[in-house]
């Protein structure tokens, strides 16, 4: 464990005021102070090491554990609006080398300080748009590599507005650091504004269900607000968050004073705010942002060292429950739902919808868009989307249809390809946490090797059907088996949780009339039953219009229904369906029920009514 998250578990670690008010309060020249690049802070570490240093050792003095490094644009790519983007690694290394320098000052005092290396959000959000995820990720590796050259003890990405750029500056930073061999605590805080969600629409639980797929090692929130607008998203997070949490807020809501903007809370105002959170919630992480200076700093730290005679006090226990969930850009939907399976909604799929693939052929994308609207009225808790067709590119259809959804469809998306190239791109324009469809073992571990790393690099869940290299699994010991080599494999291997793996122990036509084939919808029942029993924490799934193939329509509803309402019981989570065409058992006739059972448990029963 580093030192810094060693110091975390064991107290609260007060972090520094706001850089930029500092800036922006002093007579700092354009020409001579900022080498004529107007508004751009970073060049300070450059220009004039100095103020930066003595930023540092203000907010030092003042009690600070751990003081932030002056990069907050410092990208390449915002460095770039300056032309600076080749000065990327150096302004960062140096950023981090002047905090290093205020700390050496006061190491006669024996306390423990730590320099945290600050990412900004940028200025171009990819959800939007802005910027393709590739260019983004690559501006944040070059970031990220100065400040582990110029030693920084944690990676803090802070404003954040977007969760795709947060996902491009998480990877960022573990690629740098696979890079240079070197391991780091990485810090999220998001930003919510005042309408209670951030800039592109996220609420604080779809927030953190992406970010957690990400393995941070804390979240928390700055800017926008002051504490008080903060209060709810932080009471979210102590009772549900489960690893850190982190709170730095604006010194109140920002005010127009003739002309200048004025940040009304007064560092006694903060003091107080902040031990109500200490207390309440067992924040981990306090400091300041926008409009916080070394007055507010000095007041945080007297109201610690009275919270801990003297010291810094312990993180205050605290009880959470983490629900597993996928989220889309907007919200969280749990993967087990109260009373009911996770629905997932067949339709936007070019396989299996003639409709969705009529419209996908005319690069109708309203209608692709429309299509998946309307499941979502009809209660699918999440869409699969499909746009493997022959003869056309399934990147560019996918990123058709993965970019008009993202933004205006609340349900989280299920990205499904056969092809690597597809879910890649995908994923790369999906700011939500989703579900990749599928992986198994059918040409060995190598294909499910190159998916999983996805999986983790993206923060996605993951549908895995119990096939391997003897193909699919029919008997019920078969699907046992596989289900849990699947298990050992995405999650002893990947560390993926449990919760995010969806197990397909895959269901097979029953209505052929084939002697061989009148078993294989009870055999999946047993098996369901079975890895429900054995591996309690995953989620089992089905692509449940597979039993009924072969049928005509009114016949394949109430063998659907019939079905799906057996295999619920037997464990299943979830299952992708039509859900406007599955009927409570109440809603079907007695002996239509009895015959689709005569069909589900090979009933032959003299008399029987014909399926």
């Amino acid at each position: 464990m580093s030192d810094f998250l060693d110091f975390i578990n064991k107290q609260v670690l007060l972090l520094d005021g706001a850089m930029g008010t500092q800036i922006q309060g002093a007579d700092l020249k354009v020409d001579k102070d900022y080498w004529g690049q107007e508004n751009c802070s970073e060049i300070l570490n450059l220009s004039r090491p100095d103020f930066i240093r003595n930023v540092h050792m203000k907010y030092l003095a003042a009690g600070s554990d751990a003081v932030e490094t002056n990069t907050f644009g410092g990208s390449s790519l915002t460095l770039g609006e300056f032309d600076l983007s080749e000065k990327t690694v150096e302004i960062n290394k140096r950023a981090c080398e002047l905090a290093h320098e205020a700390i050496a000052e006061f190491k006669h005092d024996g306390r423990k300080r730590f320099v945290v290396g600050a990412i900004g959000p940028g200025t171009k959000l990819p959800s939007l748009g802005h910027i393709d995820y590739d260019t983004l990720e690559a501006s944040f590796i070059l970031q990220a590599h100065g400040l582990i050259e110029g030693k920084a003890d944690a990676i803090l990405i802070e404003t954040a507005q977007d969760p795709l750029q947060i996902k491009a500056a998480v990877n960022a930073a573990k690629a740098a650091m696979q890079k240079t061999g070197t391991i780091l605590p990485i810090m999220v805080q998001v930003t919510v504004e005042t309408t209670g969600t951030m800039l592109v629409g996220s609420d604080i639980a779809a927030a953190a269900t992406i970010i957690h797929a990400l393995d941070v090692d804390v979240m928390g929130l700055n800017c926008a607000t002051g504490p008080q607008e903060m209060a709810d998203h932080i009471k979210w997070l102590s009772q549900n968050w489960p690893r850190k949490i982190s709170v730095l807020p604006n010194a109140g809501l920002p005010e127009m004073h003739q002309g200048h903007v004025h940040f009304p809370l007064a560092p006694d105002q903060m003091a107080k705010w902040m031990e109500r959170f200490l207390k309440e919630d067992g924040i981990n992480i306090i400091g300041g942002c926008c409009g916080t200076n070394e007055d507010h700093i000095k007041a945080l730290n007297a109201m610690l060292e009275q919270q801990g005679n003297g010291k810094r006090p312990a993180p205050a226990a605290r009880q959470f429950h983490w629900v597993p969930a996928v989220a889309s850009l907007f919200q969280q939907v749990e993967l087990r739902q109260d009373n009911a399976i996770l629905a997932i909604g067949e339709r936007c799929n070019a396989n299996g919808s003639k409709k969705f693939r009529e419209a996908q052929e005319n690069e109708d994308w309203d209608a692709c868009v429309d299509m998946a609207k309307e499941q979502v009225r009809e209660g699918s808790h999440t869409l699969d989307i499909c746009t493997a067709f022959v003869g056309r590119n399934e990147i560019r259809d996918m990123t058709e249809v993965v970019t008009r959804t993202r933004g205006s469809v609340v349900a989280p998306l299920v990205i499904d390809s056969t092809e690597l190239i597809v879910l890649d791109a995908a994923l790369k324009l999906y700011g939500g946490k989703a579900i990749i469809n599928s992986i198994n073992f059918e040409d060995g571990e190598e294909p499910a090797h190159k998916r999983m790393l996805l999986a983790k690099k993206f923060g996605a869940a993951v549908i895995a059907l119990t096939i391997d290299e003897q193909g699919m699994a029919k008997d019920v010991q078969r699907k046992v088996d596989v289900a849990k080599r699947l298990r050992d494999f995405c999650c002893g291997k990947y560390g993926l949780p449990e919760s995010d793996l969806l197990i397909d122990p895959l269901t097979f036509t029953i209505c052929t009339g084939n002697e061989d084939d009148r078993k294989l919808g009870l055999w999946t029942l047993d098996a369901i039953e079975r890895i429900h029993k054995e591996l309690p924490d995953i989620q089992i799934i089905l692509g449940l219009s597979n039993i009924s193939f072969g049928l005509n329509p009114p016949a394949r509803h109430v063998l659907n229904s019939v079905y799906l309402d057996h295999a619920t019981k037997r464990g299943l989570t979830g299952a992708i369906i039509h859900v406007s065409k599955i009927a409570p058992l109440h809603k079907i006739p007695k002996h239509e029920v009895e015959a689709a059972e005569d069909l589900i448990f090979d009933r032959r029963r003299p008399g029987a009514v014909a399926a």
